[in-house]
């Protein structure tokens, strides 16, 4: 019995890492209506890659139960411009590992912060190979309308994120 219990405690704390080989690990998006349509971001894969878009013709959302397909994940990452550069494995593991506890944080009700400043969400994905989805985690939405994921871990991912989008940025404007 002790054997059969320790095997199911087995099986439970494998289940609860998530898929570091997946595809698409995190993504920070900008959407602005106000004075005039703005909307870029930023897709970062499993292999470290920082791909950039700006004003994506037919731009994928997750359902309303938070789900993306493979295809309509597929559809977005046609649309990514080169890759503005690399994260290095280690740290891209260290924070997608955090990306589980994130993921059962509690999320505050949208509270209005701004005025036409647009949203800047940021985000990661957990795919789930049965359904061929990913499950959308929100990390923090600051903006306009602004939402705040509770947990230890969205903050430290969210610092993370929001230094590297604007990194980006800086190294866009950089070579423009």
């Amino acid at each position: 019995m002790s054997f059969l219990l320790l095997l199911m405690g087995c099986e439970k704390i494998n289940d609860s890492y998530p898929n570091a080989n997946q595809l698409v690990l995190f993504q920070v998006e900008y959407i602005n209506y106000a004075w005039g349509y703005s909307h870029h971001g930023i897709l970062i894969d499993s292999s470290g890659n920082v791909k950039y878009f700006k004003y994506p013709n037919n731009w994928r959302y997750p359902d309303t139960a938070g789900y993306i397909t493979e295809s309509d994940m597929n559809e977005n990452i046609q649309q990514l411009d080169t890759v503005s550069f690399i994260i290095e494995k280690d740290t891209l593991l260290k924070y997608f590992s955090m990306l589980k506890g994130a993921s059962e944080g509690q999320l505050s009700d949208p509270y209005n912060r701004m005025f036409d400043a647009g949203e800047t969400i940021y985000s990661g994905y957990l795919y789930d190979s049965i359904i061929k989805k990913y499950k959308h985690v929100l990390i923090k939405q600051w903006g306009d309308w602004s939402i705040d994921n509770n947990s230890p871990e969205a903050e430290k991912i969210y610092r993370w994120l929001a230094t590297t989008f604007h990194n980006v940025l800086e190294s866009l404007r950089n070579h423009n």
